[in-house]
């Protein structure tokens, strides 16, 4: 019986606190200018107040974040620093309470990085589903786009799309495109590393060519730039051009670029292809790389 007490005040407490937030939701909109963004119960009382319906709260507060963002931009108002400070605390309490609930990680990958350039609030949040949702390449995937477009952090990059490339039901080309992503983050022989790694598990004929294509341009690479390294070692300067080792008796003659295009070098003595390592169209591509 007391415990019954103890409860009632939460079960009484929960509607109202429905009904208070949907009060100060359309009042805000007639005064949009004066009025703040609303006030949201942090997690912590968000959780004692939902009372086993933490779903059911969590799947309200998110069509709020949603109604929110939709009103400012029906109305052409920019949000503010204090908008944006509401919207990012309304998905928090929303993913706390249910941190399987995958809608609000897409709301926060495609609102708060393109929209408001909030990187590493979505990175932030996008971990929070990673921890839970251990399955979901999607999650791992949404990170290293984030870090490999947005904040030009490469290897970062590289190491989350080969962490969803590993995950059942990732799309076939993800180890392909994990792959470019570390080389382009001077992870080459990490990308080499990983492509091997995949292959062994790889029974796919098709992605199996690709992958075997995509491996023997990265061995390539790797060799020329640890060469490209020795010859700055023994001869006591920068190499001007990669024919060079072929003069100097480094190589009989430059490797084959596997995808057609031509090896070129940069000033901090990394190697590139005028490929880009991916088919041309004339090539035809079985998969995508």
């Amino acid at each position: 019986m007391g415990r019954f007490l103890l409860v009632l005040p939460i079960v009484l407490l929960l509607p109202l606190y429905v009904v208070f937030h949907q009060g100060v939701w359309e009042s805000r909109a007639q005064v949009r200018q004066s009025t703040p963004p609303g006030f949201l119960i942090p997690s912590q009382f968000s959780r004692v107040l939902a009372f086993g319906y933490k779903g059911v709260l969590s799947d309200y507060l998110f069509l709020k974040a949603l109604t929110f963002y939709g009103g400012r931009g029906q109305n052409d108002q920019v949000l503010t620093e204090e908008d944006w400070q509401y919207f990012i605390a309304c998905l928090d309490v929303v993913t706390d309470l249910d941190p399987y609930f995958f809608d609000p990680y897409i709301l926060a990958e495609g609102v708060l990085t393109w929209d408001a350039g909030r990187y590493v609030d979505a990175n932030r949040l996008l971990e929070k589903g990673r921890r839970y949702r251990t399955s979901d390449w999607r999650i791992p995937y949404f990170i290293s786009f984030n870090y490999f477009y947005f904040l030009k952090d490469y290897a970062k990059g590289g190491e989350y799309m080969m962490e969803a490339a590993r995950l059942p039901g990732s799309p076939a080309y993800l180890p392909n495109l994990a792959a470019r992503v570390a080389y382009y983050g001077d992870q080459t022989k990490t990308a080499l590393f990983f492509l091997k790694q995949m292959l062994a598990d790889t029974k796919d004929p098709v992605m199996l060519v690709s992958m075997q294509t995509r491996l023997a341009a990265l061995e390539q690479t790797v060799l020329l730039e640890d060469l490209v390294k020795k010859f700055r070692t023994e001869q006591g300067r920068d190499l001007v051009h990669l024919d060079e080792l072929v003069s100097f008796g480094y190589l009989g003659k430059l490797p084959p670029e596997p995808y057609g295009g031509q090896w070129v070098m940069n000033k901090a003595g990394r190697i590139f292809s005028t490929s880009k390592f991916a088919k041309t169209p004339a090539q035809g591509s079985a998969s995508p790389q």
